[in-house]
């Protein structure tokens, strides 16, 4: 992973403009890109939040209170100065902060002394203490009594509990910070999206969330490793090049528990842009004696995250599956590159097996093996979803008769296939499950339930079974159905719905809205997606087209691809 890989991008009327069109709703904008800071106090830079002026009006004052809500420093003590001493001293700040759009102060009685008004907006967000942003809906409206002494004016009289603060000052100050946690099996790092205050990411305040544990929707999909009882002692210090961190509590003594924890730490804090050698002490002596010197992401290098796979090239299925290239489309080697039965494939990230599902004789199979040669039958039903293999390549996922299931093969052993425990849909998003894709960290998954987006972990329960859990949807309010899904990584989905307008969206896991993506040159309906880091494909009523983006090349409208066969579905290595 290049530190820092992502750049959230600040573009507030853009984004809202294009969720205004996905979803009728207006976004939590994105934010600028992280930057390094040092300080264990936390200081919050001056002017992220305003502070009450003696010539603030009523409606100027409330306004202000709510942009300084953003600040969760001392109990919201930059808020708590736009207040009574009285009011100060009873408002209740605790719980999650609620993010609106389209605020809006409206007057209802007002004299020379006091003023009652209420605030009024458009849930699109809440922020949990521990930083995780997931959607709202619905309107929140604050009712607020105003007092004039000695002609300044405060916010007085009770005070509803809670904060709330506008979709403009959460992009102005708050950042994004993914911090890393361990798969079960310890070989791979899994992204936690938290959000963070202040105008770039405090280290110290990174390792401290890293250390108090993963958000609750991965229980029991990742785990704490070493980190388990482990504390921060003093602050994250950055000097130069050499970033320090001293750890105290119960350090696990085994050595690759040890390395697991210097891998989450060196990821988290390189991904928000703190880079350079970790020096990494447990009790006053080195994590690692052979480490003494400092670490580099290098030295952890098996545990990044988003691991260059290299070139991910685009493969369709039109009866066979075929690899594009710039000379056309040539089949596969093996049966799949033969057959004229296939509707669906998907291959693995390290491209070394491929997954099919071919039609035959009024029945769908599930076949899977090694890419270019032989396959075998996994499973057969009546209906069998696009297939999708998440980070491992013997273990690979597909919906068959509609129940979501998981396959693994041995080495010259029949495929074993388990039914997942999905019961945990059902209250959020009633309806058969339609179309199931898993992360390329194994952990998370995107499905569509009902026709709607969610975004759910893999687990296990208290039975042994591989189930689902935190279970959420990536939206509220009802839209077009959703009928295909792919990841582009494991920060971003994919989705096509039934709509002629806007017809593919992005979706991001870290809580931001999905955004619509534009749609010139596409001939709805779409019928498929497939992704990559730096190119998203659709398929449409004429064939595949593709759209560029990466930062600073995103194409504004679809590009056929012409070496593709009409009526082809696009494939990647990670969607």
């Amino acid at each position: 992973m290049t530190a820092p890989r992502r750049r959230i991008t600040g573009l507030l009327a853009l984004l809202a403009a294009a969720l205004l069109v996905a979803t009728g709703c207006v976004a939590v904008p994105t934010s600028s890109s992280p930057q390094p800071v040092q300080g264990f106090n936390r200081s919050r830079p001056a002017n992220l939040v305003p502070t009450p002026r003696r010539s603030d009006d009523p409606e100027t004052l409330v306004r202000n209170f709510v942009k300084a809500m953003s600040d969760p420093a001392s109990g919201h003590r930059a808020a708590r100065k736009f207040l009574s001493s009285g009011a100060a001293e009873r408002w209740d700040d605790q719980g999650p902060m609620t993010v609106v759009s389209d605020l809006r102060v409206v007057i209802d009685e007002r004299s020379e002394s006091a003023v009652r008004l209420r605030v009024i907006g458009e849930r699109i967000g809440t922020l949990s203490a521990i930083g995780q942003l997931v959607p709202a809906q619905g309107e929140l409206l604050v009712p607020l009594t105003l007092s004039r002494n000695n002609g300044v004016w405060r916010v007085d009289g009770s005070i509803p509990a809670g904060t709330f603060t506008d979709n403009g000052q959460f992009d102005a100050s708050y950042r994004l910070a993914e911090l890393y946690f361990p798969d079960r099996t310890a070989t791979r790092l899994v992204g936690d999206p938290r959000w963070i205050f202040g105008s770039a990411v405090d280290p110290t305040e990174v390792v401290t969330r890293l250390l108090a544990g993963p958000a609750p929707d991965l229980t029991g999909a990742v785990d704490a490793a070493a980190g388990r009882d482990v504390e921060l002692r003093g602050p994250v210090v950055v000097d130069g090049d050499r970033v320090t961190i001293n750890l105290g509590g119960a350090v696990d003594p085994d050595p690759r528990k040890r390395t697991v924890l210097a891998a989450q730490l060196i990821w988290s804090l390189a991904g928000a842009g703190i880079t350079g050698t970790y020096l990494i002490s447990a009790g006053g002596s080195p994590l690692i004696a052979e480490r003494a010197d400092g670490w580099r992401t290098a030295d952890v290098k098996a545990f990044d995250p988003e691991p260059d796979t290299g070139t991910s090239a685009l493969h369709v299925v039109r009866g066979g599956l075929f690899r594009v290239g710039s000379g056309g489309a040539s089949p596969v080697g093996g049966p799949l590159g033969t057959a004229t039965d296939l509707v669906s494939a998907a291959i693995s990230l390290d491209q070394q097996r491929v997954a099919a599902v071919a039609d035959r004789d009024g029945r769908q199979i599930l076949l899977q093996g090694p890419y270019g040669e032989e396959v075998g039958e996994v499973a057969a039903g009546a209906t069998v979803s696009t297939p999708s293999f998440g980070a491992l390549t013997d273990t690979g996922y597909a919906i068959i008769d509609d129940r979501p299931s998981m396959w693994t093969v041995g080495d010259g052993q029949p495929a074993r296939v388990v039914a997942l425990d999905t019961s945990a849909v059902e209250p959020v998003a009633p309806g058969p499950i339609t179309s199931f894709k898993v992360s390329p960290d194994g952990v998370r998954v995107a499905l569509v339930a009902g026709g709607r987006l969610l975004l759910a972990a893999l687990a296990t329960n208290d039975r042994g079974v591989p189930s689902l859990t935190g279970v959420r949807p990536v939206s509220y309010g009802r839209g077009p159905a959703v009928v295909a899904i792919a990841w582009s990584d494991v920060t971003t989905v994919y989705a096509v719905r039934e709509a002629d307008e806007s017809p593919v969206l992005r979706v991001p896991v870290s809580g931001l809205p999905p955004t619509a993506m534009v749609s010139g040159n596409l001939k709805p309906p779409v019928r498929a997606v497939a992704a990559t880091r730096s190119t998203v494909y659709a398929g449409d009523m004429r064939g595949v087209l593709e759209l560029g983006t990466a930062p600073g090349s995103a194409d504004q409208y679809w590009l056929p691809i012409e070496q593709a066969p009409a009526g082809a579905i696009p494939v990647t290595q990670t969607g």
